[in-house]
């Protein structure tokens, strides 16, 4: 074990892009650092106390990243495991004067600019773009002791990080989609398991009200330009539980793939 401990901080559906940082950080500054990842299975071992493991690292570690997303800023354990290393900032400075380097690395629609407080209080990179990386990768590199040139690729870092962001929030987008609508997801995930084949399902969703329409036309133009199309006929009133309602009847077009890409997140709502 390396006398030297970077904590990543993630959630578990980040855990994709938290091991490709590990591997990279690893390479990178191998013989002498180990990245904490709590869900590589190497970190915290089976049987092992998770919490004693996660506290080991916080209070070991000399520097700390945090893969901040619009999904993960608001969840308790990231908040947790940078006020841990905020504590120990603070301690270090007044002793011995030494900083812990402590980065929220944004990604998936997140950035620094947009960072709550008190991340937005820490110096953020993004992390799809090569020469915030490497910024980040020296800053870390002086914080466990290391010198000279960086052998990292960020531009082919930068671009598997991207891949990640569009794979990520294209699943996110399509969830949306589909839970704004009547359609039955398990029927849905049943028949493209069936037809894998067919390019494209064509969701007949008859009459629905002007505000289902809305949403599914806004995805068609922005996060699912390209995936989804919208075909509207025969627009009027409808009736619902609420009365009278504007609407129109519609048919969604999806990709067979894409839903079978996301095909586990999916069953995960019913």
């Amino acid at each position: 074990m390396a006398d030297k401990i970077l904590f990543l901080s993630h959630i578990h559906e980040e855990r994709e892009l938290a091991l490709m940082f590990k591997s990279e950080l690893e390479s990178e500054f191998g013989g002498f650092v180990d990245v904490f990842v709590s869900s590589d299975g190497v970190s915290i071992p089976a049987g092992a106390n998770f919490l004693k493991r996660i506290e080991d690292g916080l209070v070991s570690c000399v520097g700390a990243l945090y893969l901040i997303s619009p999904k993960s800023v608001s969840r308790t354990w990231i908040s947790f495991e940078l006020g841990a290393v905020w504590v120990r900032n603070a301690m270090n400075m007044k002793s011995s004067g030494v900083e812990i380097p402590a980065m929220p690395v944004c990604h998936s629609g997140m950035t620094p600019s947009s960072l709550p407080a008190p991340l937005s209080n820490l110096n953020g990179v993004v992390a799809g773009q090569s020469s915030q990386l490497e910024s980040a990768f020296r800053s870390l590199q002086a914080a466990v002791g290391g010198k000279g040139t960086l052998k990292t690729d960020f531009d082919k870092l930068a671009g598997k990080i991207v891949a990640f962001e569009r794979s990520y929030t294209l699943g996110a987008s399509l969830i949306k989609l589909l839970t704004a609508t009547p359609i039955n997801i398990g029927e849905l995930v049943a028949q493209c398991e069936a037809n894998p084949k067919v390019p494209q399902i064509n969701l007949v969703l008859g009459f629905v009200e002007n505000s289902v329409i809305d949403k599914c036309r806004e995805l068609e133009r922005s996060d699912l330009h390209g995936y989804i199309s919208v075909s509207i006929q025969k627009a009027g009133i409808g009736f619902g539980p609420a009365g009278a309602v504007n609407g129109a009847e519609l048919t969604v077009g999806v990709p067979t793939a894409l839903i079978l890409q996301f095909k586990t997140e999916l069953l995960a709502l019913k």
